[in-house]
């Protein structure tokens, strides 16, 4: 391998982000994947959505105080397992500070202007090379069954996004005209907040996409291949040893989600990334009725419900549990009930278990801030920690790092997201 080359660990929407992004701009690219194919972890089923109206990061009040009462409760939307409670002690610490209502502001605002850059960067992306994964431009709407959510809501939205956000405020004959599928629903809800520059899309088929761009442009990708260290020499990079070969590199990108943390410990490097456990279940819905056109994410439950082509994918649930990659049945029927609670008619019609469920983790910082950008060893940069947004800010995260790394002005201001806060 040539000593040009940069080598990015990691074949998910971070990696394969950053891969495209460099090679992009110029750059010699190889993506080591340690999977038989790529976006097999975290970007593979997710909630399908770009959203950055929703940036705000999962340690508000009203989360924490949904973690501390969902302890030992497998119906409740967050979740914490207390045999992992030790572990994750100092990163907690943190995560509580950041939940103060100065400190939570700012780290949305940062949320929401990289988020804002990616979606962009997304668009830009999807128009150049004609791409196609389920896509969708009609926005997201979120539904409240409580009137003071509502409000706070859309008090916390224009804070954080300076009042540039464009959003409409819906009452429940609004919120059934923008999706008729929600008629049976509408006495419970209190309203709703249609977001219409939102998108959706299946982040796997976008990935593949990505994929199919770096290999005929040029980029390689190697999968099943496992990362045994990274060598470092004078405290700069000097290549990496996998499980079949030796490869040099002048700079090494970890993108490896929530696998990274493991990696760096190697390197004496404490990334403060854990792991939180997220599901989803998707129903095909071909031919059924009542089927919803846009994504609807309830307040009430952290629960998002998205149309992706002929399938209908319902996400949510937050455990704080470690990388225990089990899926409970308990959680499945969870999601059922969610869809249940939502769209009726739509429930009525399915095969529960025909169901396909799926489990990931996101890779979540306890600010809600990625990390990008080089660590405290020279060559050595990381792009990981973007938690729930990670479909959200992926290519934002990609270009901003590839602009780093080249010494090229951002657009955006990258210092809220370095790595070198931490590590």
């Amino acid at each position: 391998m040539d000593k040009d080359t940069t080598v990015i660990i990691g074949g998910g929407l971070q990696g394969l982000a950053t891969a495209y992004c460099l090679l992009h701009k110029g750059e010699k690219v190889l993506l080591l994947e340690r999977n038989e194919d790529v976006a097999r972890e975290a970007s593979f089923a997710n909630a399908g959505m770009i959203t950055p109206s929703h940036s705000t990061p999962w340690n508000s009040f009203s989360d924490i105080v949904q973690i501390f009462s969902g302890i030992g409760r497998k119906d409740s939307p967050m979740l914490l397992n207390l045999r992992y409670l030790p572990s994750m002690f100092f990163w907690g610490l943190r995560f509580l500070r950041n939940s103060s209502k100065s400190r939570f502001l700012r780290n949305s605002q940062h949320s929401y202007q990289l988020a804002k850059y990616s979606k962009q960067i997304t668009k830009e992306t999807r128009l150049k090379n004609g791409l196609s994964y389920d896509d969708a431009q009609n926005g997201t709407m979120k539904i409240f069954r409580d009137k003071s959510k509502l409000d706070q809501s859309i008090e916390i939205t224009k804070k954080y996004s300076d009042s540039s956000i464009d959003m409409k405020i819906l009452d429940q004959k609004g919120v059934v005209e923008v999706e008729p599928a929600l008629a049976d629903i509408s006495d419970h809800l209190a309203g709703g907040i249609l977001y219409p520059e939102d998108e959706i899309g299946d982040a796997y088929k976008f990935c593949k996409e990505l994929e199919n761009l770096i290999r005929t442009q040029g980029g390689r990708i190697h999968v099943n291949t496992e990362i045994k260290k990274i060598l470092v020499y004078k405290n700069s990079i000097n290549g990496l040893l996998t499980d079949r070969v030796e490869i040099r590199a002048k700079a090494i990108v970890l993108a490896a989600g929530s696998w990274s943390r493991e990696i760096l410990k190697q390197l004496k490097l404490n990334l403060p990334v854990r792991p939180v456990k997220g599901y989803s279940l998707t129903h095909q819905s071909g031919g059924l009725k009542n089927c919803p056109e846009i994504a609807i994410l309830d307040e009430s439950t952290h629960t998002a419900i998205t149309p992706l082509g002929k399938r209908i994918r319902v996400t949510g649930v937050a455990e704080f549990t470690g990388l225990d990659d089990d899926i409970h049945i308990d959680r499945v029927d969870y999601l059922n009930n969610m869809l249940l609670s939502v769209y009726p008619k739509l429930y009525s019609q399915l095969t529960l278990a025909e169901g396909k469920a799926w489990c990931g983790f996101r890779p979540m910082s306890y600010d809600g801030l990625p990390y990008i950008g080089e660590t405290k060893i020279k060559g050595l940069y990381v792009n990981v920690g973007q938690g729930h947004l990670g479909w959200t800010k992926a290519m934002g995260s990609a270009s901003l790092l590839s602009d780093i790394m080249l010494g090229n002005k951002t657009a955006i201001n990258p210092k809220p997201y370095l790595a070198n806060r931490s590590l």
